[in-house]
């Protein structure tokens, strides 16, 4: 198997599954929506917002709103554009 494939599988294998609340605020995230926006999108507080993203950037071992958005475009979680 390739180099690149073996770690494409093991990604897969060792990455934590979203919530559905967390995809959802990871889809509004990758549109450029602000969490005061995210937060009136889902009908929820912006300190859940903010749970939600540091939950985030946990599963997908990022430190930042664009790190995130990038790590789930790779993983095929979200599309731009």
């Amino acid at each position: 198997m390739a180099a690149a494939a073996a770690a494409k599988l093991a990604e897969g294998v060792t990455r934590e599954q979203l919530t559905p609340r967390e995809l959802a605020t990871l889809r509004l995230l990758a549109d450029g929506k602000s969490n005061r926006e995210i937060a009136k999108s889902l009908g929820i507080a912006e300190r859940t917002v903010k749970t939600h993203l540091g939950d985030l950037f946990e599963k997908l071992g990022v430190t930042s709103r664009t790190e995130a958005v990038k790590a789930a475009t790779r993983r095929g979680l979200v599309r731009l554009g």
